[in-house]
């Protein structure tokens, strides 16, 4: 029951809460099941040590638990800051609080039932479902852009994740050549004690690797696969984007984790880390390049998310104990940190009636509370000491460094560099000059509230990082090399 329940709340949730067409009664069972769904998960992480399973097909373990925090966490403040977000939604179809908290319980479902699966067809068929559960979300307003935008996300995910598929087929043939039975050719238990036998067909297992990298680094926004994440950002409502960038982007990439402690285990690391480096420092670059000329505030928080996906990726293809720490700790920091920023721009767009940075203006005098949340995040987003993401990115950093691969360590800083400037640059743009807002809204206090506990937690997690989470990584870790 501990991996049963928190997969069918979510389900019955979502269709409970289409039966109240009242704003204030579908808020308050979303509430409930979503602070029901996060007590769930949190006894999910604390009894999960060594692996709890569900038949066949769901099962979860130390790796599965670091990822689960992070979607936990903002899962609980994207609802909590939705109270009072959706009082401008304007009226619609799909545009409606009851649809928008039914088509995130599903979201968040095959988030979750993405992590708990433990045979990878299945979990190819869950990475899909992401994508379908969340276009409409992505188009929520109905305006052109919005549609437009769910649209080029709904197209470009599902050629990728095609790939993936592929890929999923080709690790099959391989584990099945090996001698591995047919029923369990897909399960990754099965294929982490298959290493050796693997190796005998190792051309399938990196063309499988190859194929799953395309697939799911399209949904993790690896550059140059990463055109749909930009228009998806922009165009979605601003606690969906939180879930795209501070959820989605992880699940993709555990789905990527996964498949790469299989290569590592077959093949040895030098194939898959080498892809996941080049992958990584693509995205580093690329993304840090692109920041510099955004024109649009959410675009410019959608490319810093491709640019800290690609320091995950590469703390992860370092291939060293201090690098996967890092990218893992990362993952949980970076959600955090731009969930903040995210529920900044929502505050934006209401006072200023637009994203475009060329007009907004004078944030310190107008709106006091968003500037100061926005300083506190951008500061945090941008790796300065004493925030959560200075600690990961300098463990990622030394990694790089105790490897002696300098070229890496140099696109790492090169990239932090070039983002530090391109935001802060924004930043004080944002904060100065006469203000000319649109109308100002008052904020309230499940804004602030949500917006207070992602500041407590990237402030708590950089000057500390409990006990209790430190195991749980080393965990993951362990789970990554046995």
């Amino acid at each position: 029951m501990v991996l049963v329940l928190p997969l069918l709340l979510p389900l019955v949730v979502a269709l409970v809460v289409l039966a109240f067409r009242d704003h204030g009664r579908a808020t308050a069972v979303a509430l409930t099941g979503g602070l029901l769904e996060v007590t769930l998960l949190i006894n999910l992480v604390v009894r999960v040590h060594p692996e709890i399973r569900w038949g066949r097909y769901f099962r979860a373990d130390s790796l599965t638990a670091v990822f689960l925090i992070s979607m936990g966490f903002v899962f609980l403040v994207v609802l909590v800051y939705s109270v009072d977000y959706l009082r401008h939604v304007p009226p619609g179809r799909f545009s409606s609080p009851r649809w928008f908290y039914c088509l995130l319980f599903l979201f968040a479902f095959t988030m979750l039932a993405a992590y708990l699966c433990e045979n990878l067809g299945l979990l190819w068929i869950l990475m899909e479902a992401t994508t379908l559960a969340s276009a409409l979300l992505v188009g929520f307003y109905n305006t052109k852009g919005a549609v437009e935008a769910g649209w080029k996300y709904l197209v470009v995910c599902t050629v990728g994740i095609a790939f993936a598929l592929f890929g999923t087929i080709a690790l099959y043939l391989a584990a099945v050549r090996s001698g591995i039975p047919s029923a369990v050719a897909l399960d990754w238990t099965a294929l982490m004690r298959a290493g050796p036998e693997l190796a005998r067909v190792s051309s399938l297992v990196k063309l499988g690797f190859l194929f799953v990298a395309v697939g799911y680094g399209t949904k993790v926004g690896f550059v140059p696969m990463h055109s749909w994440l930009p228009d998806a950002h922009a165009e979605a409502p601003s606690p969906i984007s939180a879930m795209l960038s501070a959820a989605l982007l992880n699940c993709a990439m555990y789905a990527l984790v996964r498949y790469d402690a299989i290569s590592v285990h077959a093949i040895g690391p030098k194939f898959s880390h080498g892809m996941l480096l080049i992958f990584g420092a693509m995205s580093l670059l690329g993304a840090a390049l692109l920041m510099i000329v955004q024109r649009d505030l959410k675009r410019l928080l959608a490319y810093s998310s491709v640019e800290h996906m690609g320091m995950v990726a590469t703390g992860i293809g370092l291939g060293v104990p201090l690098g996967t720490y890092g990218a893992l700790l990362h993952t949980l920091n970076h959600s955090v940190a731009k969930s903040l920023l995210f529920f900044v721009a929502g505050n934006v767009r209401e006072n200023f009636g637009t994203l475009r940075l060329d007009r907004i203006k004078g944030m310190v005098r107008s709106l006091p509370w968003t500037s100061g949340f926005l300083v506190l995040g951008t500061l945090a987003i941008v790796g300065l000491p004493p925030f959560a993401l200075f600690v990961s990115e300098f463990a990622i950093l030394s990694a790089a460094f105790f490897q002696r691969d300098h070229l890496i360590a140099t696109i790492v800083l090169l990239s932090l560099v070039v983002g530090f400037g391109a935001l802060v640059y924004q930043l004080q743009r944002m904060l100065s000059g006469e203000p000319c807002l649109v109308k100002k809204h008052k904020i309230t206090m499940s804004e602030i509230t949500a917006m207070v506990l992602c500041s407590g937690v990237v402030l708590a997690l950089g000057i500390h990082v409990p006990d209790s989470l430190v195991q749980i990584i080393h965990r993951a870790m362990a789970v990554l090399t046995s």
